[in-house]
């Protein structure tokens, strides 16, 4: 995988990682963000339904509490009271008693509610009146209360109002139900004694009317149950009234929801204190969420569109990038130093890409000009090294020319001349020295020892001069004529004028990786050892040249921390000594 992805061109990796850490991260916290708010959504919208339902509830029970007002206003009525002591009457009396609460009852009724009496009439002195199978609503004896289905509900009732749902009255061929409010009316004077029973049929027509503030929620089914979960009223044809639907056990007041058929049903139910009924709402999720889910949708639908402009815009921008890197890559492969690149700089601009490429020409062009003047420079320095070929011509051939002179002047016993004349040639031959730089201190050792006896000669040997050199030290290697300008100053401001007492020591040691050259002198002239060590520091420019040339030559070679240094003798006179390290090949420096 990971040498994939090293292989993988740039525009590639750019696609891959805007999927991988921009929109995939992007597309799951959207998603996770959409489920929460869909839960919050839906507990939000489930708590206003509650709400909504409890008041709609509220209503409905006001409905019931209406019903109970005109029902309480008919069983207190001086119709319905007098009934109790109604004395024995011809059949005329009886039919005139029952035309007066058929035409009393059709007041209340309406064509949605009929309001009808049922009496007991064990005698069947009222056999003439039609029974509740032929009338829909109406003044009703029967024989045997025991047989009409909810008697034995409204008995034990004792006068107080129940709704139950029951058989229409009337011709019912397909069994329909209604909801009816069923009350036993009392005598006002002796509470024991029954007059009869008022029933209240249809009252799910003004109970369903109350269910219009639900009409604005899709797919919503209201439902108005018993506390047996019977169906009193509803706004669907999914539950018929009478119908029993499921609730969960102990769901009295509350938020639930259930899996119906794959669909996920949000149930909002409420039970009323004073009726004991419960006003239950069903509604799919889908439709509570739908607003959500269209907006959720074009949030997607905006993202996908975002996400592919930007994918494009990044191709481009990054297509305008590589273009030109391309280019330059292609460029630089096909340079070769000392060639001109044969192309223009584009014109000054803010673009990086731009500058980077001029950059890159103006580099090449400064390294062409390098590689010419190196070109050139070398030959220079080739001519310089044929012009000291030539100018070591007529040096080699003084020296050839003094050694003739040296056995010349042998020959005539003039062996002192001779010497000096062989010591001269000898320090020009160590000057030389092939142009090398360094020698070994032996070479240099000698050289000192025949420029010591050229002077001895020169002064007639006013001083005598000691040398100790350390067998080991003589194969290390130093500066060429490094002695030479430290030996004659010593001479000329220290000794020259003793008259004989001037003594000249030079020394080489060779400790901790150091080489110690050190020459001292016992002149009795003082010295001021710091005007000479201020010249050594580049202090004092117009004097000592010869000291300053030393101190340079030492740290060009082997750096700063080397180099020469005076100090008084303990006795009487200077001494002045150099540190170098000690090695032994030219290669140890670099």
């Amino acid at each position: 995988m990971r040498k994939m992805l090293q292989n993988m061109k740039l525009m590639k990796k750019l696609i891959l990682l805007l999927i991988v850490f921009v929109v995939i991260p992007t597309l799951m916290l959207d998603l996770v963000v959409a489920k929460k708010l869909e839960s919050i959504t839906e507990e939000q919208v489930g708590t206003a339904l509650l709400q909504l339902v409890r008041g709609s509830h509220l209503t409905l029970d006001r409905e019931s509490s209406d019903f109970e007002e005109k029902t309480e206003k008919i069983m207190i009525s001086q119709e319905i009271q007098q009934l109790v002591s109604v004395p024995s009457s011809s059949e005329y009396e009886r039919f005139e008693i029952f035309k007066a609460l058929d035409k009393y009852l059709n007041n209340y009724s309406t064509n949605a509610v009929r309001y009808s009496l049922f009496f007991s009439d064990k005698d069947k002195l009222y056999s003439f009146v039609p029974n509740s199978d032929l009338l829909n609503n109406g003044v009703f004896y029967s024989t045997d209360m025991t047989d009409l289905s909810w008697y034995k509900a409204v008995s034990n009732a004792k006068g107080k109002g129940i709704i139950r749902v029951i058989d229409k009255f009337g011709y019912n061929p397909n069994n329909t139900q209604t909801v009816a409010y069923l009350r036993q009316l009392n005598s006002i004077y002796n509470g024991e004694t029954v007059i009869g029973y008022l029933v209240v049929s249809g009252i799910e027509t003004p109970l369903q009317l109350d269910f219009v503030p639900f009409d604005k929620y899709k797919d919503a089914q209201i439902l108005l149950l018993d506390s047996d979960n019977t169906v009193l009223a509803t706004n669907t044809e999914a539950f018929g009234i009478g119908s029993k639907i499921g609730v969960p056990e102990g769901k009295e007041e509350g938020v639930y929801k259930q899996i119906e058929n794959g669909n996920e049903i949000m149930s909002v139910i409420h039970t009323s204190e004073f009726t004991g009924t419960k006003l239950l709402m069903r509604v799919p999720v889908q439709s509570i969420i739908i607003d959500h889910i269209s907006v959720q949708r074009l949030v997607d639908w905006i993202m996908l569109i975002y996400f592919f402009i930007l994918i494009l815009a990044s191709m481009y921008f990054i297509q305008s990038i590589l273009k030109p890197i391309s280019r330059l890559a292609r460029i630089t492969n096909s340079y070769h130093p000392g060639k001109a690149l044969g192309i223009t700089m584009h014109a000054e601009s803010k673009n990086e890409i731009v500058l980077l490429s001029n950059h890159f020409i103006r580099m090449t062009n400064r390294l062409n000009q390098t590689i010419y003047d190196q070109y050139e420079l070398e030959l220079k320095h080739k001519e310089v090294e044929l012009s000291i070929l030539h100018t070591q011509i007529n040096p080699h051939l003084l020296y050839n020319t003094l050694e003739s002179v040296y056995w010349h002047t042998l020959m005539e016993g003039a062996a002192e001349s001779a010497e000096m004349i062989k010591d001269l040639s000898l320090i020009m031959r160590i000057g030389l020295s092939k142009g090398k730089l360094l020698i070994p201190v032996m070479e240099e050792i000698n050289h000192a020892e025949a420029y010591v006896r050229l002077q001895l000669f020169r002064y007639e040997y006013a001083f005598k001069a000691y040398w100790e050199i350390e067998e080991e030290a003589k194969r290390f290697l130093m500066p060429k004529v490094l002695l030479q300008p430290i030996i004659e100053n010593a001479i000329l401001h220290g000794i020259k004028n003793m008259s004989h007492d001037g003594e000249l020591w030079i020394k080489v040691k060779h400790t901790e990786g150091k080489l110690i050259i050190s020459v001292e002198d016992n002149g009795y002239r003082p010295a001021d050892i710091g005007m000479l060590n201020a010249i050594l520091q580049g202090k004092e420019s117009s004097k000592g040249f010869g000291i300053i040339n030393v101190q340079k030559r030492i740290q060009l070679h082997f750096g700063e921390g080397y180099g020469l240094q005076y100090a008084l003798r303990e006795d009487q006179g200077v001494r002045a000594w150099i540190e170098i390290p000690a090695v032994l090949d030219e290669t140890d420096l670099k």
